[in-house]
């Protein structure tokens, strides 16, 4: 039997450091970002944005503020994916919309969004409020199963989580296209939320070069833990 095409694409998927020159298609680049829309996300918010530089001199101060990396460098295309936690009002509203558009909205789905949502994620001035939920939901837990109810801290560990999801959807489909890419965690985060304007809530979660792999792009062979140090049934 044929090996089906996700699993080649992921057997494949290489975190490359050096790339050719070869631009990224647009046609390509456009399926590959509405493939990682589709990713899941907490409460269906997508608290993620993919910035795409294109300007030469911000690229410049990109690849600068990723410490001049080889893959920032030779990818013919730099992305950053920012996790957005001040977006929720926004989003929660357009579920909503969408949700009423396809008809009466149902019991449940208005007190989630209504109400459940804006209780997580809601932490009053200068965050205070999260401690008081997270003391109140373990506290209820004592008793019950009881989620989380969110302090900032909380909040951003979810949506980074969420991005995340968005970012592996993306790698993936970009090899799937035969394209590759590198993740990149090392950066000034100072610096780059300047450079693209982030508002207060937003924070790039990572850098992604893409592009095609050079001959030298992958350094070292893969090399993976123990099945039965990450896998555990109890």
């Amino acid at each position: 039997m044929p090996e089906p095409l996700f699993f080649s694409a992921v057997e494949s998927r290489r975190t490359v450091r050096d790339f050719l020159p070869d631009p990224v298609p647009q046609e390509v680049l456009d399926r590959c970002l509405d493939a990682a829309r589709l990713a899941p996300s907490s409460s269906n918010l997508q608290p993620w944005e993919f910035v795409v530089i294109r300007d030469p001199k911000i690229r410049q101060a990109a690849n600068a503020a990723c410490l001049d990396q080889m893959p920032a460098k030779t990818a013919p295309l730099l992305i950053a994916l920012v996790t957005r936690r001040d977006t929720w009002r926004r989003n929660r509203d357009e579920i909503l919309r969408v949700f009423e558009s396809r008809g009466p909205l149902r019991p449940s789905q208005a007190a989630y969004y209504r109400k459940i949502i804006p209780t997580i994620y809601t932490t009053g001035p200068l965050g205070i409020l999260g401690p008081v939920k997270r003391l109140a939901s373990r506290a209820i837990s004592l008793f019950k199963p009881t989620p989380n109810l969110m302090a900032r801290e909380d909040l951003r560990i979810m949506a980074h989580k969420s991005t995340a999801l968005a970012a592996a959807t993306f790698m993936l489909a970009l090899r799937a296209e035969g394209y590759d890419s590198c993740p990149m965690e090392g950066f000034d985060p100072w610096r780059v939320k300047a450079l693209l304007g982030l508002p207060r809530g937003a924070e790039v979660n990572m850098f992604l070069a893409v592009g095609k792999r050079s001959e030298k792009g992958v350094w070292w062979d893969r090399v993976l833990m123990p099945r039965e140090w990450a896998v555990r049934e109890i």
